[in-house]
């Protein structure tokens, strides 16, 4: 199962942000003359302002603080599709803690970060004012997620939460230049949201 999800991750970030990176690249290598340096900076691959990380920081707090006290429905996560269900019985463990890993930093955290902050908000923000860049890069981020309401139709509620933070991460990309503090909000969610399944679930098993 960690091989798998190993592999899953991998893939992931092939998809999501390699080969769009390379095309990135390759356009405006031969497009613009532009170096190396100054692409990867487009893309968000730059430490940027700091203060923003802070930002960031408290703002996965606060949510992961909110999942603690009113967790989301464990029968609907568990659900064939979700993509909680591996995570189904395991307990605090080493695997646990290694898949959560796996899922919250590499395979949704980076690659989904580097792709609709990175190079999507990144664009639109160099062509439209921050407010308009940053609402249609939430838009984006948010449709891929709406496949939610044909596995957890009755949890259609977390839509919302999913556009208001792609609009906080996408104001903190944009206003610091980088996918840092996005990055690191994104994967906190997704660690405590793996752990929190795995923990769940193995105490409500007989």
């Amino acid at each position: 199962m960690l091989i798998d999800a190993a592999l899953s991750a991998v893939l992931n970030v092939l998809v999501l942000a390699a080969l769009p990176l390379l095309g990135y690249f390759a356009y405006h290598k031969a497009r613009h003359k532009r170096g190396a340096r100054e692409i990867l900076i487009r893309c968000g691959l730059t430490v940027g302002e700091t203060r923003y990380i802070g930002y960031c920081a408290v703002f996965a707090l606060l949510v992961v603080s909110a999942l603690v006290v009113w967790p989301p429905p464990l029968q609907e996560l568990l659900r064939e599709g979700s993509a909680w269900r591996p995570f189904a019985g395991m307990g605090l463990g080493r695997k646990a803690v290694a898949m959560s890993l796996l899922y919250g930093v590499v395979k949704t955290g980076f690659a989904e970060e580097f792709l609709f902050r990175g190079l999507i908000a990144g664009s639109l923000s160099r062509r439209f004012a921050m407010r308009w860049a940053n609402l249609m890069q939430a838009l984006v981020f948010l449709v891929p997620h709406l496949l939610l309401l044909f596995i957890m139709p009755e949890m259609w509620l977390v839509l919302p939460a999913v556009f208001l933070g792609a609009l906080f991460v996408g104001w903190a990309r944009i206003r610091s230049g980088s996918i840092l503090g996005p990055w690191l909000a994104h994967a906190c969610l997704n660690i405590a949201m793996g752990l929190s399944v795995a923990i769940r679930s193995a105490t409500a098993m007989p």
